[in-house]
């Protein structure tokens, strides 16, 4: 009788609180003011919106420079935000385009309190990035026009270069095998 009253209780519990056996929703984010581009295909661009875990709306940039916003859980509270920024150097507010590609050769890492972070490739045009699963680099891809593209990977906390390997190579290490030209 204990057990099945144990059990009872356990159930009661589940169904009453269901949000004590789940963690909260992950932060979302998103682009907002897309910036039409003739001719280009690629990723587009736009601002960095983010809607919190509690559902709060907020507009992380103004600019319309940014590209590729991605959010993880580990920066802290509302987790880390990194967009790839492709403003013009010295004109935060002009987008930087050439020959009808967006330069964006910039990542910039926001913290739940707000400090930013900028890292930049070692080519001009950051094709790819994601957060590393080890929740302490960041990797980035990027290349130049024409040419090989170059693998790096970066310290979150302060953006140093913590490694680094050409895109075609066949025994890069873990950490960049995902970022590979195939």
């Amino acid at each position: 009788m204990k057990r099945f009253l144990l059990s009872l209780l356990a159930c009661v519990m589940i169904t009453t609180h269901p949000t004590s056996l789940h963690a909260a929703p992950a932060p979302q984010v998103s682009l907002v003011d897309l910036r039409p581009l003739p001719g280009w295909k690629g990723d587009p661009v736009g601002n960095v919106s983010i809607t919190t875990a509690n559902g709060k709306h907020l507009q992380l940039t103004k600019s319309a420079t940014a590209q590729q916003p991605k959010v993880t859980r580990s920066g802290g509270k509302n987790g880390l935000v990194g967009w790839i920024d492709c403003s013009k150097p010295g004109e935060p507010a002009v987008l930087n385009v050439v020959k009808g590609v967006p330069i964006g050769s910039h990542l910039i890492l926001r913290n739940h309190d707000g400090a930013l972070i900028t890292i930049t490739s070692g080519k001009p045009i950051i094709e790819e990035w994601g957060f590393d699963p080890d929740a302490i680099h960041v990797i980035l891809k990027s290349r130049a026009y024409h040419g090989p593209a170059v693998i790096e990977r970066f310290m979150i906390k302060d953006g140093s270069k913590n490694g680094a390997c050409p895109a075609y190579d066949s025994t890069a290490p873990a950490w960049a095998k995902p970022y590979l030209d195939r």
